[in-house]
């Protein structure tokens, strides 16, 4: 029981009683060990876990899962927007041939074969069709500018025609009435 009943007075030859900016120090380098330690052991955790080669195979195997999964999401991505683009050149394509369709006329008489060219579409000017012969072949290029909405587009025109040989492409003839380019082509004799 006298445990129980200190009292410093028995104790005047206490060292660091005499001495208080050494108990301060002392105290202050226990709790600075004691965070060092407590660092330590955290950062050793740590770079053990960071090492471990089990844990970097995870953390690989997830970074190639996330890398498959972001290409697949940019090939989706680039696939859709082909699509995209080949649909609208498509459509695109499908418009100006109805259009071209309404402007060219093909037509077959007893002696000849006429192709009638709108030309208002192509600048109304007969120059900017050009027509070719190959062969038993005639190829008609014909191109032009319309200005639309504000917008500036270019419409190209080319078709090629195969003819037998009962037909002479060496005497096409070529005539502009009013808005209408005919070519004339007369069958062989």
């Amino acid at each position: 029981m006298e445990d129980n009943n200190y009292r410093h007075e028995d104790f005047d030859d206490c060292f660091l009683c005499k001495h208080p900016a050494l108990r301060h120090f002392l105290t202050g380098l226990l709790v600075f060990l004691g965070a060092f330690a407590a660092f330590y052991v955290v950062a050793d955790w740590h770079f053990k876990r960071m090492f471990d080669p089990a844990a970097q195979m995870r953390r690989i195997d997830r970074a190639v899962m996330q890398r498959e999964k972001n290409f697949n999401k940019m090939e989706r991505y680039a696939r859709k927007q082909q699509e995209r683009m080949e649909k609208k050149m498509f459509e695109q394509q499908q418009r100006i041939d109805r259009n071209a369709a309404q402007y060219i006329h093909v037509e077959q008489t007893p002696e000849t074969f006429k192709i009638i060219i709108d030309l208002k579409p192509f600048d109304n000017d007969e120059k900017n069709v050009e027509v070719k012969t190959n062969g038993n072949m005639l190829t008609i290029n014909a191109a032009g500018e319309r200005n639309r909405h504000n917008k500036h587009e270019i419409i190209k025109y080319s078709q090629t025609f195969a003819f037998g040989d009962d037909v002479d492409l060496d005497d096409i003839m070529k005539i502009r009435e009013g808005n209408n380019y005919i070519i004339t082509i007369p069958y062989d004799k």
